[in-house]
């Protein structure tokens, strides 16, 4: 059984993916392991609009992600799978649809060698609970830049929800979307964990 949460950024993945793993006594895949200097250094260089960063960022998301999921077998549960990082292109790329074409190719060539999850469960977050969140976190890039990406994280968050499920629905992934506006963490883990149960 293979268990992916995705959703916005800030939206309480990390958290819930966490709390999931030690519930079902499940490995966890991290999107990306906290001292990654080249993911961290993209990701820094998108956030501050450096020029020409985001089709090596790009590409580097989805060819980590499978180099990562190959090294687990059996049952894990997921934070972002790799369907969930076309989304961030489609924004990212979309200034360059030359390049944008090129990576729709390698992004399918990749989906088809990796394992579909069994469930996606898609946090969707609104506006006000994104900003309140991405400062309670306090990943310093990400506060520092907020302003200046204000334009990119709600033009991403217009249809992020919406774009998860049609990829789900174009690659045959069961999923279900937890609103977890005005509710606990607590709420959101008993959802998640309800949902996992009746696959299981």
């Amino acid at each position: 059984m293979k268990i992916a949460v995705g959703g916005m950024i800030a939206s309480g993945k990390s958290t819930l993916v966490s709390r999931l793993g030690k519930a079902l006594n499940l490995p966890v895949m991290e999107e990306f392991e906290r001292d990654d200097e080249v993911f961290n250094t993209l990701l820094r260089w998108l956030y501050e609009q450096k020029e020409n960063v985001e089709m090596l960022l790009q590409i580097y998301f989805i060819h980590n992600h499978w180099l990562n999921q190959v090294k687990y077998e059996g049952s894990f549960i997921v934070d972002r799978d790799l369907v969930e990082h076309w989304l961030f292109a489609q924004h990212n790329l979309k200034r360059m649809p030359t390049v944008m074409n090129m990576y729709n190719g390698v992004f399918h060539a990749y989906m088809n060698q990796v394992r579909k999850p069994d469930l996606y469960i898609i946090l969707d977050v609104d506006w006000r609970n994104f900003e309140q969140r991405i400062m309670d976190r306090g990943r310093q890039q990400e506060i520092d830049n907020f302003d200046k990406n204000k334009p990119y994280f709600k033009e991403l968050m217009s249809d992020y929800t919406t774009k998860i499920v049609a990829q789900c629905t174009v690659y045959d992934i069961p999923y279900i979307i937890i609103n977890t506006n005005g509710i606990s963490e607590d709420e959101v883990f008993k959802q998640a964990l309800s949902a996992i149960q009746k696959i299981q």
